[in-house]
């Protein structure tokens, strides 16, 4: 029981002692420490079956309102339910943790994920957890040179019921000088920001950087804010400061107390934070606002040697090497920086919750996310010559088919292929993958035209009939059998059987009805033709001179797709 204890208090796990085998944690239940001294297994055989090795009766258990047994097992301690089936949970963020010493609302922008590949740790949804079991309204991730963990954050913090924030670490290439930097998205803007900031250091330049053109073009919407390290460039060119305020929402500078094992790594960090608050502060006025964000590369202190391992991995070196980059309380966040500030000169505590409210204020003003409840399709750009032989992306794409079905398909079979073909138009468009096809064409062509090797086909698109026309698979499907719903399965995309309202082309009518669109486009329509309404609850087959001005058409997705929605 002595070790449970040990084990509650280092996690900073809230509790109470029943007695000498029981705990009880609050918002989370009793807690019952197996006593597993002298056995050589946590499971026993029974009949034909291992449990866990309980020597109390777990009903006996559930009756007295004991719903969790705890067990240490390596340097660990988990629990398990005993309403279900045996599994090991580690025996962290449950509950509440202990009241923090430090009152002060604060958000960590600090978390560096598992897609910030051999440096960092820890599930982004446990990171989440931690956040929330910590009292956090928000959590915010700053991976370097990549936006991998961003939607990952949106959808495990609204499933949580905190806000998420969109960070990313980069380096400013200013005439030679790397200055660290942190850009956190505001607006949907700023997200779109955000994402060519990305190109422009991972794609427009080799060496992973950016130069302060690219930078301040894409500020608006974004907060900025400047690295530890950054003060000295902060101090020559206060110029640029002044640029990137006007580019971006707000500039803060980053203060950071996380202590190193390395002297040196502290002796410069403490240096650049000296430099500064001499030079930007005046009387208690910054010039550019303070704001914490602590470095954040593993959930917990005890993951610390995880970084160790994953940058010897990457590097075969371990450097800046610390057992304080893990997310940390408000008040032990307060506990490191008190020692580094004269209280005859600073009001230590103001100047703390001054850090944190930025924190928050970033957190809150956050709208950027990502539209999860629609799928976006990638769209091709035509060239010039393209647009002037085609004129649209539909048209291209059934010409260049209709190319390659005169030079592959093998004589005499036409109709066999037609009739697969036919097929397969109809799915891709409905689906809308026109262009993404195109896409797929361009890229490859211009591969093969620059002697780079493509494969003759790859996976389940082998089976597409489309891809072989068009040059981007080198495997005839119909020959070999191969199945185009591998490629594209209808029903996964959302085409279900039913009966909707097709558009089948143009006819002669002398009694035709005029039908306006909600997209301002008017079509005709024969009065015997056939349309499937939804009034109301039902659904219905009418025809054309039946139409009711409520009825809700249901067209078929292809036409809607290319008839209808789109405005020719």
């Amino acid at each position: 029981m002595n070790d449970l204890i040990l084990w509650l208090d280092k996690e900073r796990i809230d509790y109470r002692v029943i007695d000498n085998e029981v705990v009880d944690i609050p918002e989370f239940g009793r807690l019952f420490c197996a006593d597993l001294t002298g056995v050589k297994s946590i499971f026993r055989q029974r009949g034909d079956e291992q449990v866990f090795n309980l020597m109390e009766d777990p009903q006996a258990l559930i009756d007295e309102g004991i719903f969790h047994v705890a067990f240490p097992f390596g340097c660990n301690w988990y629990y398990y339910d005993l309403r279900g089936e045996f599994s090991m949970n580690i025996l962290k963020h449950v509950g509440r943790p202990k009241p923090d010493s430090c009152n002060v609302e604060f958000v960590n922008l600090g978390v560096h994920t598992p897609y910030e590949l051999l440096n960092a740790s820890g599930d982004i949804g446990v990171w989440v957890r931690k956040a929330k079991w910590m009292g956090h309204t928000a959590l915010g991730i700053c991976d370097r040179n990549t936006m991998a963990g961003t939607l990952t954050l949106q959808k495990e913090c609204a499933e949580a019921g905190i806000r998420h924030v969109f960070g990313y670490s980069l380096a400013l290439d200013d005439d030679g000088a790397e200055v660290p930097m942190k850009v956190y998205c505001q607006t949907q803007q700023g997200l779109q920001n955000l994402l060519r900031i990305q190109k422009a250091v991972m794609v427009d330049r080799e060496d992973g950087r950016i130069d302060m053109e690219s930078l301040a073009a894409h500020g608006c919407g974004n907060v900025l804010v400047l690295g530890v390290l950054a003060a000295e460039w902060m101090t020559q060119n206060r110029p640029a400061i002044g640029r990137l305020r006007e580019a971006f929402e707000a500039v803060y500078y980053q203060i950071d107390p996380t202590e190193f094992k390395a002297d040196r790594i502290d002796i410069q960090r403490l240096e650049s934070m000296r430099r500064y608050f001499h030079e930007f502060c005046r009387g208690g006025a910054f010039e550019v606002e303070p704001v914490l964000i602590p470095e954040c590369y593993y959930i917990d202190r005890a993951d610390a040697r995880s970084k160790i391992i994953l940058n010897k991995i990457a590097t075969g070196a371990a450097h800046e090497q610390s057992d304080e980059q893990y997310l940390r309380s408000a008040g032990e966040l307060l506990d490191k920086l008190r020692p580094l500030f004269d209280p005859a000169r600073w009001d230590v505590d103001e100047l703390f919750r001054r850090m944190c409210r930025h924190t928050v204020v970033i957190a809150e003003g956050v709208e950027a996310a990502y539209r999860t409840d629609t799928v976006f399709m990638p769209r091709y750009d035509m060239t010039p010559d393209e647009k002037t032989k085609y004129g649209d992306t539909h048209t291209m794409f059934l010409s260049l088919l209709e190319e390659g079905f005169s030079k592959l398909v093998p004589a005499g079979k036409e109709a066999e292929y037609r009739e697969r073909l036919d097929k397969e138009i109809y799915i891709l468009e409905s689906t809308d993958n026109v262009d993404y096809l195109l896409v797929q064409y361009d890229t490859v062509n211009w591969a093969r035209r620059n002697g780079i090797l493509v494969g003759c086909g790859r996976g389940s698109a082998g089976g597409c009939l489309a891809l072989y026309l068009l040059g981007i698979t080198l495997i005839d499907p119909v020959k070999y059998g191969l199945l185009f719903e591998r490629f594209l399965l209808p029903e996964r995309a959302g085409l279900y059987e039913a009966r909707t309202t097709r558009i089948v082309g143009r006819i002669d009518s002398q009694d035709s009805y005029r039908l306006g669109l909600e997209n301002g486009r008017e079509i005709l329509l024969d009065r015997d033709a056939r349309l499937m309404v939804r009034r109301g609850e039902k659904i219905l087959e009418v025809y054309a001179d039946e139409l009711r001005e409520q009825d809700d058409i249901l067209f078929d997705n292809r036409d809607l797709l290319f008839e209808i929605d789109r405005q020719l």
